[in-house]
């Protein structure tokens, strides 16, 4: 995704990618290395998107949005709220309940953690982007203080009693994420 970005031309197309990573914690530039746990079960990757370390696997469901803002005529503010207002929709569609909090970066149930942000932004466009806990086995965030908040726990919509494919959260993401943009 970066070098899509880095190789972007004003001709170049858009593009959504959605994806499960395989089990990895990832780190952003705000995230001090000496907090970062010994042995963790996974392997750690650093990161040039914003945000704390965080934890991605299978059951997740991560969106990355590879846009040209500036052709788009969005000023990265308005992109970041637009884009978030596109994955608090589509997981507010099942959990109503779900909040979403702009100043931790992320779609909360009170102190649980449904999805996380992290993005880039650079001259030439967006990368990155969110991730939403869909049916995860949640023992990997026990081992990090969740975006550098040790108050937050990680909780998937399946914890929640909520059934709903992955198929079916993509469309849902997707229906919103063209009435935003």
């Amino acid at each position: 995704m970066k070098s899509f970005t880095e190789e972007r031309q004003p001709e170049t197309n858009d593009e959504v990618w959605t994806l499960e990573h395989d089990s990895v914690y990832t780190y952003g530039v705000s995230t001090d290395p000496k907090k970062i746990p010994n042995q963790l079960p996974h392997p750690i990757l650093k990161t040039d998107r914003g945000g704390k370390i965080t934890y991605h696997g299978p059951g997740q469901l991560v969106v990355y949005i590879l846009m040209d803002f500036n052709r788009a005529s969005i000023k990265p503010k308005e992109f970041i709220s637009k884009f978030q207002s596109v994955i608090h929709k589509t997981v507010a569609n099942y959990c109503q309940e779900a909040i979403l909090n702009e100043n931790e970066a992320g779609i909360f149930l009170e102190d649980q953690k449904l999805a996380s942000f992290g993005l880039k932004m650079t001259k030439k466009g967006s990368y990155h982007g969110a991730a939403i806990n869909h049916s995860m086995i949640l023992d990997a965030w026990n081992e990090i203080v969740i975006c550098g908040n040790s108050n937050h726990r990680a909780i998937d919509l399946r914890s929640l009693g909520i059934s709903v494919s992955r198929d079916e959260l993509i469309t849902e993401m997707t229906k919103n994420l063209l009435l935003e943009f």
